[in-house]
This record gives C-alpha cells, structure tokens and sequence, in this order.
C-alpha cells in the first residue's frame, strides 16, 4: 500500500488558492502573477494530492441563474433586465445570456452539472444545505441563497468523478486541503437519481446518505452548512432548481421510471421558454 502523503505548508497553501478561486489561471491573476511556482507545477501538485480540476466558473453560473430568475419574475426583456440590475463588474455577457435563453427555449443543454442530496443516516428527510455567497455582488441581489452543494462537470467526467469535485469545493475544503478527504463516503458505482435542466445545463442529482457522525463541512462557497427539511427549505430564499431537486425527489416519481435516468425542466425553464427575448 502506498504511504499516505500530507501536503507540506506551500502545498496546501496552492490548494485553498485554488479552491477560493476556481482555476490556476485566477490564482496567479489575484497574485499579480507573482507565485513561485510554475502553472505546470501548480497542476503536478493538484494532481499529487487528487483535487479534481474545476468544470467552469460557479460566480458566472450564479450570475446567470440570477439575472434569468430576473426575467422570470419582472417578465422583462432580458436586455432591460441586464442594463437596470447589472453591475460592471458582471462577468456574463449579454450574449451568453441570449446563448442561454435560446438553448432554453430550444430544450437543448450543452453543459452539465451535477447537484448533491446529502443526508444523514437517522435524517433522511433533512438535506445539506448552505448559503451561496459565490455570487460575490450584492448589486446582484441574492447572494446568500440557499442551495445544494453543486456545480460544473465535464462530459466526459464519471459520476465519481463529479461527485467528488463537488464534494472537494461545497462540503469537504478543509479536507481536501489537507489530504483528509473521506473517499470511503463515495460510493465507487454511484449514479443519478434523475437529471433536471436548469438554464441550459443538465444537472445530475446524486443521493448521499451519511453516518450519524459529526463533520466538518468547509468551503469558499457555501457557508453556514446545515439540515433541512423541505418545509424549512421552501420558507427561505432558493437558487434556481433547488426548490424543483427536493420536490421531485420527494416525489418518489423517479423510483418506478427504471428504463432510463429520469430527466426533467426546472420551472425557471418552463417559465423563460415562453419569456420574452428582446
């Protein structure tokens, strides 16, 4: 068996960067380009201590979701709602928007995600959940939403693959840092429960159900982690899709449709296929 490795002080101090930040490329961007280290090194030492590369920017995810939401609720055009709520710090552009919105009204998704029902043993009518502060602008509103751990994945990523790097940036950041990440929670063959559409990105919704022990939930993204239930949920402010995860689940619909992965829309996307578009 291979010995264990701890990341040394520098090494751990890459990995939080890069957790905080979501790319090598930010890291060094936020540092002035001032690191003493190389990009290439930077992903050998990612690579030595098994942190999975992000998927995409989750700030620009929840960027988007809230300026669709917008749409949503004030029926507007999207480019009114863009110039009154947008701030020039906003890194979504009005044409991925549109991009969006098109795909929406299409029905096609062309990213994937992947969204996390967590609970414990004795609670499994109780869902880990956490504020969303990766929104990071308050001109924006909602920062501070509630939602699942979730995020970007790849196509070509297995289900492992993307429930740990979900798990390693929205649950377990300290861990991950120091090498301690409880691998043994994930199970090898995992796979969705169902998938659900929210804006254009097909969302894979995993089950976890963990021991009765205490943990340290930790990261740059969610804060405040707590349990649950739907009736607590739904009495505060949601991120897109998080209302539709827990209704359809506990729905138990998923269960008797066992030809195929369930697939459904999010009702922010029922609602934008028929929203305006200019």
């Amino acid at each position: 068996m291979t010995p264990k490795i701890s990341p040394d002080e520098f090494e751990s101090k890459l990995i939080s960067e890069y957790l905080k930040h979501g790319s090598i490329e930010q890291v060094f961007k936020v540092h002035h380009f001032d690191l003493p280290v190389s990009f290439a090194t930077y992903h050998r030492i990612l690579n030595k201590f098994q942190v999975v590369k992000s998927a995409g920017p989750n700030s620009k995810l929840s960027e988007s979701l809230h300026i669709l939401s917008l749409i949503n609720n004030y029926k507007l055009p999207l480019e009114k709602i863009y110039h009154k709520h947008a701030p020039n710090s906003l890194k979504v552009s009005t044409n991925t928007l549109h991009r969006i919105l098109h795909n929406v009204r299409l029905g096609v998704t062309r990213r994937c995600g992947a969204a996390l029902l967590i609970s414990k043993e004795s609670e499994p009518n109780k869902y880990l959940v956490g504020k969303d502060i990766s929104l990071g602008n308050n001109l924006l509103g909602n920062s501070g939403d509630i939602s699942l751990p979730m995020s970007h994945t790849r196509m070509q990523d297995s289900h492992y693959t993307s429930v740990l790097r979900v798990l390693e940036q929205e649950v377990f950041a300290n861990q991950t840092i120091s090498a301690t990440f409880p691998h043994h929670l994930i199970d090898k063959g995992i796979s969705p429960a169902f998938f659900i559409n929210i804006a254009d990105i097909k969302v894979g919704v995993f089950r976890l159900v963990l021991p009765d022990t205490d943990f340290d939930f930790s990261s740059f993204r969610l804060i405040n982690h707590q349990f649950l239930n739907k009736d607590d949920l739904f009495s505060q402010s949601l991120r897109p899709g998080v209302g539709d995860i827990i209704e359809y689940f506990e729905s138990n619909t998923y269960k008797y449709l066992t030809k195929d992965t369930p697939v459904i829309n999010s009702q922010l996307n029922l609602s934008l296929a028929y929203a305006k578009s200019n």
